[in-house]
């Protein structure tokens, strides 16, 4: 008889399977990912969020986001660099699988490099910086990418599941669905390059796409609403905006993608070398797509790839149509990162009527540009997280000193309130030589009104009687005070038993 087999071991046939099939672009995927990040799992690295959301993931209902407080049941609510670091780089290096099936990658070396980009990808080195929400954002990623190979595979069950599989990832967090916008576009441009595929078929199929997207994105809207009336949470974070808003929005998402290589925004792009080979990669992206179409005569395929190139830009920053521009930063624009898989896409479609010069040229060129950019990455991945080590030590050093000053003020006893009023403003030392500027991780003022009580109490070791708010003194004797570290900084209001220390 036989023998039939469990789900499990199902599931262990196709995990090997897949193991064995990707081998290469794991193995680089990890290697880089190490190199770029190691340093984070294996230390305690914090900023401003991270310091206070030791024991939380902060912001989830209240921001819109339930799905990340549904993973809660999967994902405790305690920042663990080392496992949380290692889910991370799994989740997404299953994305990266699902990446090179989706946009069928074939070369081992362009599969490799993909692989590579994504591991040191800054916005990836940005959430590390976030550690308490960093699997739960990787499992979104891989939700919004395994979400999107769903319904490209096509059918209206894989649809449907992958418009629910976006919805929940939207949940964790909202600016993925600019992930899955350029990923479509993406296949769009993929598919026209295709000598079979009509400009009517792709046009068809790209509003099958666009309706897809708003779809899912609309389901993650009711469900918001259901959860906000459930919980009365006041959803704040991601407004929609409206009027004239959408239009300047617009310009805003070009003029910024437009950032990104020539003045650094979001320190994606980290330094000269880094700007010419994102600016190679793009041109032989853009000219082998035009070449491969306008080879076919087709003036209708010409015309809707021209669209296509024109609209990839706001795919990537199409967050800026529907949040607050204050709101844009490293992480949200995660999406960026479907600029390699462009790239990647030029690799494996060079022209065959090109001359063996040109098509050399494109395939040495493009690789090595990858290959430098990752270097970069990591580089900058590894800078940035001695920048945070560098902040923590000197916030230890100098809050440490400075609280016991307050201990050994006469008068301090166990239940004396503490008042440290404004944020440090002198005796810290500023690492403005290593520049991060553009990126959202490293935080001059590690510790400020919001994170100092959960900085003392978790790093200190010190549970005394003290306050998130910043208090106010108006009286003439707060005003003669001078700010801390200078004497007379620190003052017992004995009738108050109230120690205020003048910060700034």
């Amino acid at each position: 008889m036989k023998n039939e087999l469990s789900l499990c071991e199902r599931a262990y046939l196709h995990l090997c399977a897949a193991v064995r099939r990707f081998a290469l672009p794991l193995a680089s995927f990890f290697a880089v990912g190490f190199l770029a990040h190691m340093y984070a799992f294996t230390n305690k690295l914090l900023n401003a969020d991270e310091t206070a959301a030791l024991f939380s993931k902060g912001a989830t209902v209240t921001s819109g986001r339930w799905g990340l407080e549904a993973v809660k049941l999967i994902f405790p609510d305690v920042s663990m660099p080392w496992i949380y670091g290692v889910i991370s780089l799994a989740l997404i290096a299953a994305a990266v699988c699902f990446v090179i099936c989706m946009f069928d990658i074939k070369r081992p070396l362009t599969q490799a490099l993909l692989a590579g980009a994504f591991a040191a990808f800054p916005a990836l080195t940005g959430n590390f910086c976030y550690m308490f929400t960093s699997s739960a954002y990787a499992l979104a990623i891989l939700g919004t990418v395994a979400a999107v190979y769903l319904f490209h595979r096509g059918g209206w069950r894989r649809g449907l599941a992958g418009a629910v599989l976006l919805a929940f990832s939207l949940g964790i967090y909202q600016a993925y669905i600019s992930l899955a916008a350029s990923l479509c576009v993406l296949l769009l441009i993929k598919r026209l390059m295709r000598e079979e595929c009509t400009a009517r078929d792709t046009l068809i199929r790209g509003a099958v796409y666009l309706g897809w997207l708003i779809g899912s994105l609309a389901a993650y809207y009711i469900v918001t609403l259901i959860v906000e009336a459930a919980m009365a949470s006041g959803y704040q974070s991601y407004s929609v905006t409206s009027g004239l808003a959408p239009l300047r929005s617009l310009i805003t998402a070009y003029t910024s993608f437009a950032g990104i290589f020539l003045s650094g925004n979001f320190g994606y792009v980290n330094s000269g070398l880094s700007r010419v080979l994102h600016l190679l990669c793009a041109a032989a992206a853009v000219g082998v797509t035009a070449a491969s179409i306008l080879r076919r005569h087709d003036a209708k395929k010409t015309a809707l790839a021209a669209v296509l190139l024109a609209v990839y830009p706001l795919s990537v920053n199409c967050m800026y149509l529907i949040a607050s521009v204050d709101i844009i930063h490293s992480l949200v624009v995660f999406s960026f990162v479907s600029f390699y898989v462009f790239a990647a896409m030029a690799l494996e479609a060079v022209p065959a009527e090109w001359g063996s010069g040109a098509r050399r040229a494109v395939k040495g060129l493009v690789p090595a540009a990858l290959a430098l950019i990752i270097a970069c990455n990591v580089y900058f991945a590894n800078k940035v997280y001695l920048k945070m080590y560098l902040e923590y030590e000197n916030a230890y050093a100098f809050y440490n000193t400075l609280m016991a000053q307050v201990m050994d003020t006469p008068g301090f006893g166990r239940y004396t309130v503490i008042d440290l009023v404004g944020n440090t403003s002198d005796g810290v030392t500023r690492f403005d030589n290593i520049d991060t500027s553009g990126f959202t991780g490293p935080n001059e003022e590690l510790v400020n009104t919001y994170t100092r009580v959960s900085f003392i109490k978790y790093y200190l070791g010190l549970d005394l009687y003290m306050y998130r708010e910043d208090t106010v003194y108006d009286a003439a004797w707060y005003d003669e005070m001078p700010c801390y570290p200078a004497p007379g900084s620190i003052r017992l209001l004995e009738d108050e038993g109230r120690i205020v220390v003048k910060l700034s």
